[in-house]
């Protein structure tokens, strides 16, 4: 009886931690192949990190195989999140901007906000991931 309740104790257990978690596709069209392509780097954020690169949730880098590529982030909590990505052709791992700060790289974000004056605010670029779900979204890099 006293091993019952044991493994009982632990099954409870081992099933109470278990999180529900989302799979977010992300697919990434615009993408340059000229001189081989180089790098693309997403990032996924909170609301309250939103571009801030060292403070994002998830970071993937990929080689770029051609001008649409797919990311699969598998396990991610569910929540809100806003997701944006660069294309570093020159695998500097550094966005290259004009002298007035806007990018001479490929970029995205996801929802596909117009750029206006700075970075669209969390609220344009949210997504929602839901647990036991895949969200499937298309990021165009220009």
């Amino acid at each position: 009886m006293k091993h019952l309740f044991i493994i009982s104790f632990f099954a409870l257990f081992s099933f109470s931690s278990y999180s529900q978690v989302g799979k977010l596709v992300v697919n990434l069209t615009g993408l340059q192949t000229k001189n081989g392509g180089g790098e693309v780097s997403l990032y996924i954020y909170t609301k309250e990190n939103m571009h801030k690169v060292e403070k994002a949730l998830r970071v993937i880098t990929k080689d770029v195989t051609g001008n649409q590529m797919q990311v699969i982030i598998d396990s991610l909590p569910p929540g809100d999140y806003g997701v944006t990505c660069f294309q570093d052709i020159d695998r500097n791992k550094k966005l290259k901007t004009n002298f007035l700060g806007f990018p001479k790289e490929p970029t995205g974000l996801s929802n596909n906000p117009k750029i206006r004056f700075g970075p669209p605010s969390f609220k344009r670029c949210k997504i929602n991931v839901e647990a036991d779900k895949t969200l499937d979204i298309t990021i165009i890099l220009r």
